[in-house]
């Protein structure tokens, strides 16, 4: 009696979670399909071939849009696993205080904004602070490092975010034999805290990094619309802004789908790993 219903039930669920799994992923399936269309349309198939793979590949807008996004996001991918990492680190021993309560939450609070918000945000800072001060300086804030900058806060709240529930599960006892053994704070960093934090860093990083390659509204204010620094998203832009869209639209989609899920699946996997904290030499001095 009591089978049957949970047969039902099961097939019932499974059946719902397959169709959520097809509306989720059907569009990108058609969207790489598409970018082996042999047609002079985005939207039209009239057979399968690579030819927009190679006028993509071989087009050097779409290189040095490519090499625009991996540069961008690299360098704002450090600098923000590297500020998150201090923050979490400062949060994670005044975590008792007050304080930390409200600095975590202002921390989170930009992941819940609307990203043209942000956008617009920075734009004004950067027009009417930053670069009147770089030229103070006789210094010159470009749209290169105006988008860095700005993908760097953009990444911020959740490489620190990841960085600090990393901390949760801090063993500081290892830190403290360390030291008790002689440990220099050089040693304590890089042979106790690093190994222990390390899923945590590849999380972030691969997050951080993903968060820059796929932004958009950042970029396209930062760089105004792309005229000065055109990224991948950028150029996906412009291709749509023609008279008629070529299955090269999609063919640049699939490309930075790729790349995205590479980072996704390279941070699944390093985040699983879970190093033990080395044990320091004696310190003779």
């Amino acid at each position: 009696m009591v089978t049957r219903p949970l047969k039902i039930e099961k097939l019932f669920f499974g059946t719902w979670s397959l169709l959520l799994l097809v509306a989720l992923y059907l569009p990108v399936v058609f969207l790489v399909i598409f970018g082996f269309n042999s047609g002079s349309f985005a939207l039209r198939w009239e057979g399968f071939s690579l030819r927009w793979y190679a006028s993509t590949l071989e087009n050097p807008e779409m290189i040095s849009a490519l090499f625009n996004s991996l540069l961008v996001a690299s360098i704002s991918t450090v600098l923000a696993v590297t500020l998150g990492f201090f923050y979490a680190l400062w949060s994670h021993r005044h975590s008792q205080t007050k304080l930390t309560g409200a600095t975590d939450a202002l921390m989170t609070l930009p992941l819940f904004m609307p990203e043209i918000v942000i956008s617009i945000g920075l734009l004004v800072v950067v027009a009417q602070v930053l670069r009147p001060g770089a030229e103070l300086f006789g210094l010159q804030l470009d749209s290169m490092n105006a988008v860095i900058l700005g993908h760097t806060t953009l990444a911020l709240g959740y490489a620190a975010l990841v960085l600090r529930n990393r901390f949760r599960s801090y063993d500081l006892q290892q830190e403290l034999a360390a030291i008790d053994l002689g440990a220099t704070r050089k040693q304590v960093f890089f042979q106790v805290m690093v190994p222990q934090l390390m899923p945590g860093f590849a999380a972030a990083s691969c997050l951080a990094f993903a968060v820059s390659l796929d932004d958009f509204y950042v970029s396209y204010f930062l760089s105004t619309g792309g005229s000065s620094l055109q990224t991948l998203p950028l150029f996906i832009w412009s291709l749509q802004g023609r008279r008629a869209m070529t299955p090269e639209i999609n063919v640049v989609s699939s490309l930075l789908l790729c790349i995205a899920m590479f980072f996704f699946a390279a941070g699944l996997l390093l985040s699983r790993s879970e190093p033990q904290g080395k044990h320091p030499k004696r310190s003779d001095s």
